[in-house]
């Protein structure tokens, strides 16, 4: 009960300040620039700030040392995921406009903007390296696999196997890499920069949060009416996911703060990219924009309730 009413008041304070966001849409104070101008700044600066900061902060060397058997864990279950909702997807005779985006919606979840905030809030900062581990392998498959999947959906375009790499100069990729090293090699940083580093990193919350309610306002409440697909993806995204974590989880040997953090960092809503791609080449915006919405608001049910089985 301790665990559930915890995770009720973190859900609470999160969806207090995506609300927020909804409202500063509805008044009319955020509009598409001001969109545009959040997202970039939190993927091109903060969200790396972040990176660095955290893994500094909360990782050691001996940690480093067992990144590998951990990153294992959010590898494999995104490999298995995308095969099971594509047998999934056949299964429920998904059209091929949507195929590609459903696959993704069930197979990676939203790592960042609101899985990052969502573990802090219930673990405390100390869970940021294992945060940072499942967001790398979930990066990996969205700027590849997930990306070619929903071109695959619009257009039935070739795989230009360049393009896929591109995710290695992201920043926020970058960041983490960068956090690494510095943390491999022992790097000191100054003081001054660690406080700027800092100071950046308590923006990414909730300037991601308020992001997120203007998405769902974009969308708007009105135009959510989920279909038998929808259904299947959301169980899919929050029953099965977690269920396939806990298992490999236990597979590896990871326990603790690492196995919590990476089984709610996968219940987490549907990464933001599939929208933004969606868009832009061609595929079911609409279905991908209500997968969005409609994962962001169940994921305040369901993250109290799988809190009590952690």
């Amino acid at each position: 009960m301790e665990a559930f009413l915890h995770a009720l008041a973190s859900v609470m304070i999160i969806l207090l300040l995506t609300a927020t966001g909804y409202l500063c849409g509805a008044k009319g104070w955020i509009k598409a620039e001001g969109k545009a101008f959040i997202s970039r700044f939190l993927l091109s600066l903060a969200v790396p700030c972040m990176c660095i900061y955290g893994l500094r902060s909360n990782l050691t060397r001996e940690m480093v040392a067992d990144s590998l058997r951990m990153l294992a864990v959010p590898f494999l279950c995104n490999a298995v995921s995308f095969l099971l909702s594509w047998a999934l997807a056949r299964l429920l005779r998904v059209s091929a406009r949507r195929r590609g985006v459903f696959m993704v919606m069930c197979s990676l979840s939203n790592a960042m903007f609101i899985g990052y905030t969502m573990c802090v809030e219930l673990f405390g900062s100390e869970c940021v390296p294992y945060v940072m581990l499942y967001y790398l392998a979930n990066t990996c498959f969205t700027q590849t696999l997930a990306m070619w999947l929903i071109r695959r959906s619009a257009a039935e375009e070739k795989m230009d196997w360049r393009q896929t790499l591109r995710f290695l100069r992201s920043p926020t990729v970058l960041g983490v890499f960068a956090g690494f090293l510095i943390v491999l090699l022992d790097i000191s940083i100054p003081s001054f920069l660690m406080s700027y580093l800092r100071y950046m990193s308590n923006v990414v919350s909730p300037l991601a949060l308020l992001l997120t309610g203007y998405i769902i306002y974009e969308i708007g409440l009105a135009q959510l009416r989920p279909d038998h697909t929808m259904a299947a993806m959301l169980a899919f995204r929050f029953l099965f996911s977690p269920a396939l974590y806990v298992l490999c989880c236990a597979l590896f040997g990871i326990q603790g703060l690492a196995r919590n953090t990476f089984i709610v960092e996968s219940a987490m809503p549907v990464v933001s990219q599939t929208v933004v791609a969606a868009a832009q080449y061609g595929a079911d915006e609409r279905f991908a924009a209500e997968g969005a919405a409609l994962s962001t608001l169940a994921s305040f049910l369901v993250i109290p309730v799988l809190m009590v089985f952690l």
